[in-house]
């Protein structure tokens, strides 16, 4: 254990041995001062537990002294015991009043001296320990009142996205409900077969597009509950899973004025992804242009530039409207509930699946408004053994 550290301030030599050696055999540290000033300079320049400190002392006296010393901040919880042979009750009643914490008559009983000089160093380290305690105290307040406002937040933001999503989706399941039920009605009020296939291929539709914004929700519902633990990544090569994509949609079209190209600048390329997750991202993403790309080209190019891969989709179908062509990046407001490629729902869960994976993902019009360009950017693993 460190030694207690204790000034004595005495202009008496012997009566500074004395209290010294007293105070050294009982496991104090111990410095001494003949008179005041020297006890305001060593207390400057180095810190006590306690001060003893005599009362009829020439220039400073000793309630000058402590006067003076309990003006400095750093002392104010400093314990000052003063020694005098000065017993009456005006000059006690004045060492209290200077700041001095106890008042020992001489001569002195050397247990009694040692007993409160242990009770008052003992009370001032309890209350250092409890300044401490208080700040700790003050800091954890502090910290979990800045995670509880932080908390509140990301809920209030949660909550927003929640509703933006819940309206969305009450308007993209609530527009092939109706074609369903239009059908219906339709072929109820036919009395001839003529128009039979035409409204068939409408329920058809109808019954499509519910299938797929009921299954886009419940991905996106999943993924924004279970963020990153959702996925299972491994090392994948990237190319077969696009390549497969864009064959199902090239089968899958039926738009004779659309033309598909597919270029890679390598044969494989390996990211670490979850193989069903970025599948669905892609495919999301490849569904969107097929829907709002009439006819032209629908070109998908993969190459690699440093650490990143990339896959870009570019199509001449309709642009994305307004300045702020990333909106869904914060939500899935649907604010015109119009047919827009802004609002599609397969944009937000291709965002949230990318970024999931730590990539990025740039939606943008060309610049000669002859179409889109969408940018995934996913990282790129060098040693592995990957998932074909």
């Amino acid at each position: 254990m460190m030694k207690r550290k204790v000034l004595v301030v005495d202009d008496n030599p012997k009566n500074l041995q004395v209290i010294a050696a007293l105070l050294s055999q009982n496991n104090y540290a111990v410095e001494v001062a003949l008179n005041g000033k020297s006890a305001i300079k060593w207390l400057s320049n180095t810190d006590f537990d306690a001060v003893l400190l005599d009362v009829m002392m020439p220039e400073l006296n000793g309630f000058e002294t402590c006067e003076i010393i309990k003006r400095s901040p750093e002392h104010t919880n400093l314990p000052i015991i003063f020694l005098t042979a000065r017993h009456d009750i005006e000059s006690i009643t004045e060492g209290f009043e200077k700041g001095g914490v106890d008042y020992i008559t001489k001569p002195f009983n050397h247990q009694e001296l040692l007993v409160r000089l242990d009770t008052h160093i003992e009370l001032k380290q309890s209350r250092e320990k409890l300044v401490d305690v208080n700040k700790w105290l003050t800091s954890e307040v502090e910290k979990k009142t800045m995670e509880l406002q932080e908390a509140n937040e990301q809920l209030l933001q949660l909550d927003k996205a929640k509703s933006d999503f819940l309206n969305s989706i009450s308007h993209e399941l609530r527009t092939p409900l109706n074609g369903i039920v239009g059908s219906i009605n339709l072929l109820k009020a036919l009395k001839h077969e003529e128009h039979t296939e035409e409204i068939l291929s409408l329920l058809y539709s109808s019954v499509s597009n519910l299938e797929k914004y009921s299954y886009a929700a419940l991905q996106i519902s999943s993924l924004q509950l279970k963020g990153d633990a959702s996925l299972k990544l491994q090392p994948t090569n990237i190319l077969p899973i696009v390549h497969s994509l864009v064959d199902r949609i090239m089968a899958k079209s039926e738009k004779e004025e659309l033309e598909f190209c597919f270029n890679a600048d390598r044969e494989e390329l390996v990211v670490n992804v979850d193989y069903t997750f970025i599948q669905n991202a892609l495919n999301s993403l490849f569904e969107c242009s097929l829907t709002f790309t009439a006819k032209g080209k629908i070109e998908v190019e993969i190459c690699s530039q440093g650490e990143e891969s990339k896959i870009i989709i570019k199509d001449t179908g309709s642009l994305y409207e307004g300045q702020e062509l990333n909106h869904f990046f914060k939500s899935i407001s649907n604010q015109n509930h119009q047919f827009l490629r802004n609002n599609a729902i397969e944009l937000y869960l291709a965002k949230t699946i990318i970024l999931l994976h730590k990539g990025s993902i740039e939606f943008k019009n060309k610049e000669d408004g002859s179409g889109t360009i969408t940018t995934i950017k996913l990282p790129t693993i060098k040693s592995y053994e990957y998932v074909d």
